[in-house]
């Protein structure tokens, strides 16, 4: 699934290759603009928002760090039960 959003965000409709190490910036030369929407994909997928405090270049520096990012974000809600039980 961040495959998905990594080319979409990037506006391609090839696979992109990249790792957990893959740097957004630097090796899948996401600009601003990619950056955004790439973030903006994902909270649409996963239903939550990225808080002004999260929002920062280093802590979604790589597709590890974005995905370690969802998995706080994610785990956490499974934890309470459907989000329509709370």
């Amino acid at each position: 699934m961040i495959g998905d959003f990594i080319s979409s965000a990037k506006g391609r409709h090839a696979a992109v290759e990249f790792s957990d190490e893959s740097h957004l910036i630097d090796d899948l030369e996401f600009d601003s603009l990619d950056l955004v929407s790439f973030l903006a994909e994902i909270e649409d997928a996963w239903g939550f928002a990225i808080s002004d405090e999260d929002f920062s270049v280093d802590r979604f520096a790589t597709v590890g760090s974005v995905r370690s990012y969802i998995r706080e974000r994610v785990v956490p809600q499974e934890d309470q039960g459907p989000a329509s039980q709370r």
